[in-house]
């Protein structure tokens, strides 16, 4: 692939470029609707599948390339290696505290016009102000769906990630679990070693849990000392093996069992017609009935 690679610099001239035809302008129509699409969405992912389809349309766009803002996130296919074309990277700038640079990669099947340039640029303007507000607002949405002692998500999280996977078991029958964890003697460990112990507890048990866990389950520090887990499973087996794995991780922690830190499970595995709060409950109380018993155990709703 032959492609002529440009950095956009405010000294380039327009004699670098093809002077054959001006090439397209939008008409004020076309304009508020390219900016009403990029708008519509606050998805990073959406925003990216929008541009691209846009730009495609006005100009010989065949590739957009992303991936300093996400990684391996490229729109369109790539030109063959004999195949001429143009390379224009552009780039967007995060004014804040601390400056971050993003570029956009653009890859076209032939060389740009003047005209073609100058829309790029334009258009390229518009996208790069909605990118920043997009960024901002999932910075934002990370910031309230992350424990930040933990690092896990916190009760937040889990109630968007459980209302997903209902809705996933609903539509398609796609069956999941629920784990509770309550860590045994936590209280013991604040009243006598103070909080800052108590955090360390948390964050050792924190990392125990997520390290305990396959790449399809998902830990959530829901309040206090409780955790969820949110798991792929369909029988009552996985989700008893899963159980027995955490606890057997959170008392081979030499940390966790010197604090005398144990835990106990309840869990349940989702019956058609729950919703959150029938979910929940059930795992909850098969939670209890384990700290009435004697703690340190799991046990299955």
């Amino acid at each position: 692939m032959d492609l002529q690679n440009t950095h956009y610099d405010s000294s380039f001239t327009d004699s670098a470029y093809t002077v054959t035809s001006v090439g397209p302008e939008l008409t004020c129509t076309q304009f508020q609707t390219f900016v009403s699409k990029l708008l519509s969405t606050l998805d990073l992912d959406n925003l990216g599948r929008l541009y691209h389809h846009q730009l495609a349309c006005y100009l010989p766009l065949c590739m957009l390339n992303l991936s300093s803002v996400r990684p391996n996130m490229i729109l369109g296919q790539q030109l063959s290696h004999n195949q001429a074309g143009e390379q224009l990277n552009l780039f967007i700038t995060q004014a804040s505290h601390r400056r971050t640079e993003y570029v956009a990669q653009y890859y076209f099947t032939r060389s740009l016009t003047r005209g073609e340039r100058k829309l790029v640029e334009q258009l390229h303007a518009v996208f790069s102000q909605q990118l920043l507000q997009v960024i901002a607002f999932n910075q934002l949405k990370t910031l309230a769906t992350k424990d930040t002692l933990t690092g896990l998500s916190n009760r937040n999280g889990f109630n968007e990630a459980c209302a997903r996977l209902l809705s996933r078991a609903q539509r398609y029958h796609e069956v999941f679990a629920l784990l509770i964890i309550d860590l045994d003697n936590f209280k013991s460990v604040n009243d006598t070693l103070g909080h800052k112990e108590g955090d360390n507890v948390l964050a050792q048990a924190a990392t125990n849990i997520n390290h305990a866990l396959r790449g399809e389950d998902e830990a959530f520090r829901f309040g206090g000392d409780e955790f969820c887990c949110l798991l792929n499973c369909v029988t009552d087996a996985c989700i008893d093996s899963v159980a027995l794995r955490l606890q057997q991780t959170i008392a081979q922690n030499n940390y966790l069992t010197k604090q005398g830190v144990s835990c106990s499970i309840g869990g349940t595995v989702y019956q058609t017609g729950d919703d959150i709060n029938s979910l929940f409950e059930r795992a909850d109380t098969a939670l209890y009935q384990v700290k009435g018993s004697g703690k340190n155990a799991y046990q299955a709703a």
